[in-house]
């Protein structure tokens, strides 16, 4: 699998500026019951700087606050960060919000509380108030209750999904409260993509991991490039890889020159 990936990546044609992107929680890094503990391997934030100072552009699209995903990665500013699923980009001193977001966390408090009061006393809920959203994790809540407590998440939220102030995202083993904002990680791989086009006046060639079925939409974006799932769940991306560990060895072996031609096969 990762040679099959590796072979794609090299396949790619010449005289095309290679952007690699990924998500972060489960694709870099391994699921932890506490999303306050995954940080970012050295080894992997090496394989990054190098590809960087290779002429590689690197970025990450997550779910995570632009601040709270800076601080587990520490990549160069010349990095990309994508948080809050694209409604926040950021690229060295340059800061992208989406225009409908604005930084009030009066829901977010509201709906944080709320949450707390309905499901925060089943052993091994997490919930991650992000300011403006709320996820609610149950990785760590025993496997017979995970859908009901979700489920009851979900309809404590109501009004405010109701009333179109807050959308819900289905996440693994999570549902994510955000800002009701028609933006997706798709519409901020397609942002990053133009945004390289034209500082660089090269065509842009994109490779995305990721294994959430948030990143659904970073797959169906990318026209040009490779998509890798990681994981088992079913996918519309073109490959698929076992772990992060699998992402990692990908990564590390990615020669920044290419090789012109065209793509291998899709795998299963």
């Amino acid at each position: 699998m990762v040679a099959a990936v590796l072979a794609a990546i090299e396949a790619r044609p010449w005289q095309t500026h290679l952007i690699v992107l990924s998500d972060f929680d489960g694709t870099l890094t391994p699921f932890d019951v506490d999303p306050a503990a995954p940080q970012l391997a050295a080894e992997v934030k090496r394989t990054f700087e190098t590809l960087a100072r290779n002429g590689v552009t690197v970025g990450l699209v997550s779910g995570r606050r632009l601040d709270d995903l800076d601080r587990r990665t520490q990549l160069l500013p010349q990095a990309y960060l994508a948080g809050l699923h694209g409604l926040e980009i950021r690229r060295e001193t340059h800061e992208w919000r989406h225009p409908g977001l604005t930084d009030s966390g009066e829901i977010g408090d509201a709906v944080a509380a709320a949450l707390a009061r309905a499901v925060g006393h089943v052993p091994g809920v997490k919930l991650e108030h992000k300011g403006v959203a709320v996820t609610i994790h149950v990785r760590g809540v025993v496997a017979q209750c995970r859908s009901s407590v979700l489920q009851t998440a979900l309809d404590t939220a109501g009004p405010w999904l109701e009333e179109g102030r807050l959308k819900s995202l289905a996440a693994s083993e999570a549902v994510e409260l955000l800002p009701n904002i028609a933006w997706t990680k798709g519409d901020a791989v397609r942002w990053i993509i133009e945004d390289v086009e034209s500082r660089t006046g090269q065509p842009a060639w994109c490779v995305f991991f990721g294994d959430d079925v948030t990143d659904e939409d970073a797959f169906r974006a990318i026209r040009y490039g490779v998509t890798v799932v990681v994981g088992s769940r079913p996918s519309a991306a073109r490959f698929r890889l076992k772990s992060p560990s699998d992402v990692a060895a990908v990564l590390a072996r990615i020669n920044p020159g290419g090789l012109e031609g065209s793509l291998g096969d899709d795998i299963s």
